[in-house]
């Protein structure tokens, strides 16, 4: 029962943030592991979520509380004269018990709305980190073109060697070495705006976590964290994803508020006690100037039945509405997941496509740099091919990144 997390909230909260985030088989997944856990420990919009849960448990004590007993006092200007003696003031104290089990009903109704709270807190915590991993495995494919382009970098500076030989030889011109110097110069630029887009990214990812955005971001190997195999097969939703258990919880909340509705069309009871203060007027009688105390027993009388043929009545609509809302979201659950399935098959199909292209491009390239270096092939043409085969390399990149972050909602839409 929520009253369990209640004595313990605090440990609560940490406990749940560990909860969800899955051990990985390597260094570098395991990177994403550790920000994962200090984005839910420092991201603000989790812990306004996990305050609202808080409060809402207070709201199990208040639900819970008595009545405050009713306290009056009365002073008589002119006393009314008794046989025993004027009575001069009174005080009255009462309490009023409604029916029985109505503050457990009331208490079931805020537990098990605190209880869908923390569901919501729980599903928030697994969407940041969701969100966390997306941001990840950007920079991890950004970091890796990084590198591609870097790497064509390299072969344009060989390429240029190459026409600088065959020019020294009369066997290309002076055009063909200006452009190649052309390539480089575009190269650089490509480098210089993808270390920029870097910075935007580190950024980012530094604001979820909710730490300085200039904290640098290390990714020792961005290839192989892309390249790691963690394809998911899914074949259905599973039932206790908390989008689904916050609903259910607030269904039984209703189920205690048609409970807590009948309840009040019972009579509720008050217990009281008056006390009467007597002055002593040396009255002859063995009673004279005897405060007197009165015990009261009262009862409240339902008799407007309107109002509790309402509250029984929204209750019912309520649940209906409810469990309108659980089917819908079963079915939205159900629905993302055939469409991250259909993706993940999408991307699939395009990374065999880009890996036969490019064994294919390597032969190819291979060829025409002989080629080239014995003048029987246009520069212009080995160039068209190396750009050709970084695009392949980069739109291969992309798919691998898509991949990990489709695998990543998967982990999302599937948790329990």
């Amino acid at each position: 029962m929520i009253k369990d997390i209640y004595k313990n909230s605090n440990l609560i909260f940490t406990k749940f943030i560990l909860v969800g985030v899955s051990l990985c088989f390597n260094a570098n997944a395991q990177e994403l592991d550790s920000l994962k856990i200090e984005a839910a420990e420092h991201n603000l919009e989790l812990k306004a979520q996990y305050k609202s849960f808080e409060a809402q448990l207070e709201a199990v004590t208040q639900a819970k509380a008595w009545q405050d007993p009713n306290l009056s006092f009365g002073y008589f200007i002119s006393p009314i004269e008794t046989r025993v003696g004027p009575q001069i003031a009174r005080f009255s104290l009462t309490q009023m018990l409604p029916w029985f089990g109505t503050y457990k009903a009331r208490g079931n109704i805020a537990s098990y709305r605190a209880e869908a709270e923390f569901e919501k807190f729980q599903d928030q915590k697994l969407k940041l980190f969701l969100k966390v991993a997306e941001k990840y495995y950007d920079i991890s494919v950004l970091r890796f073109i990084a590198e591609l382009e870097l790497e064509q970098f390299k072969i344009l500076e060989d390429l240029k060697s190459i026409v600088e030989s065959n020019y020294e030889n009369n066997k290309a011109n002076m055009v063909d070495i200006l452009r190649v110097e052309l390539q480089i110069d575009k190269q650089l630029n490509v480098m210089q705006v993808l270390k920029q887009q870097d910075q935007v990214l580190v950024t980012q990812l530094n604001q979820l976590i909710n730490r300085s955005l200039k904290t640098p971001i290390l990714i020792l190997n961005p290839q192989q964290i892309l390249e790691q195999n963690k394809f998911i097969e899914i074949e259905a939703i599973h039932k206790n994803h908390p989008r689904l258990e916050a609903i259910r919880n607030l269904q039984e909340s209703n189920h205690a508020e048609k409970d807590l509705a009948k309840k009040q069309a019972l009579p509720q009871f008050g217990l009281g006690l008056d006390y009467a203060i007597i002055q002593n007027r040396n009255v002859m009688a063995t009673d004279a100037g005897q405060d007197a105390i009165m015990p009261m027993l009262s009862v409240t009388l339902p008799v407007f039945g309107k109002k509790n043929k309402s509250r029984k009545k929204a209750a019912v609509l309520q649940g209906e509405s409810l469990q309108f809302k659980l089917e819908h979201e079963q079915l939205q659950l159900e629905s993302e997941i055939q469409v991250a399935k259909y993706k993940q098959n999408e991307l699939l199909s395009l990374l065999g496509l880009y890996n036969k292209q490019l064994e294919r491009l390597a032969d190819i390239l291979q060829l025409s740099e002989a080629a080239l270096a014995n003048a029987k092939m246009n520069i212009e043409e080995v160039l068209q091919l190396h750009e050709e085969r970084l695009l392949y390399e980069k739109q291969r990149a992309k798919s691998l990144a898509e991949i990990q972050k489709n695998n990543e909602t998967l982990n999302y839409l599937t948790s329990n």
